[in-house]
């Protein structure tokens, strides 16, 4: 064997070795900072950064939150990247809403899948949306998962926003509310136009 046929094992090893080492999977979970919106819900802001040491690797990032009542969900993501070279350093794959468990950590039931609304080109930020009416309370998570694809890295940032809706038991003490308020005027005009008869009576 040549000197130069050595050279270039040993360099293809360790190009193999490197990529087998950046194909590994990055998983990381936190819980949301949350801001109160002042009507009963909450918003918050997320996202995560990868850098070269990560290329070659898949991740799932999980974003854990509770809700004390029943609620609406809206979330969005888009993403951020360099182009190294002509290929998308980033590649968002996934964007959902689990309930969670904390104790065991796990994603129960089906999932809320996000919509990829990633426009055209081979290299277009990703844009994904998810959203969820009627939710019951407890513990839920968003999961992003996506692959490092290039040296350059890049990062995500999403937001989430929370609003109540009333339970069951609310709308029916809403619904007989405006029953006895309808009842009240109703009665309300029959008196004023008994009244106005009582008036309009020749003596």
């Amino acid at each position: 064997m040549t000197l130069k046929s050595l050279v270039l094992a040993v360099v293809a090893g360790a190009a193999l070795m490197a990529q087998g080492a950046g194909a590994a999977t990055v998983d990381r979970t936190a819980p949301l900072v949350t801001a109160d919106d002042g009507l009963g819900g909450f918003n918050a802001h997320f996202g995560d950064t990868f850098a070269q040491s990560t290329t070659g690797s898949t991740f799932t990032d999980i974003f854990t939150f509770d809700v004390g009542t029943p609620f609406d969900a809206a979330a969005s993501l888009t993403s951020s990247y360099l182009n190294t070279p002509q290929a998308k350093d980033l590649l968002i794959t996934g964007f959902s809403l689990y309930r969670y468990d904390p104790v065991t950590k796990a994603m129960l039931g089906t999932a809320i899948a996000g919509i990829d609304g990633t426009g055209t080109g081979t290299d277009a930020p990703d844009s994904w949306s998810l959203s969820g009416y009627g939710l019951t309370s407890g513990s839920y998570a968003i999961q992003v998962d996506g692959q490092v694809r290039g040296v350059g890295g890049g990062a995500f940032g999403a937001d989430l926003t929370i609003s109540p809706v009333p339970e069951p038991q609310t709308w029916g003490m809403l619904l007989a509310g405006l029953g006895v308020c309808s009842t009240l005027a109703w009665r309300r005009r029959q008196f004023v136009r008994a009244d106005d008869r009582r008036i309009r009576r020749p003596s």
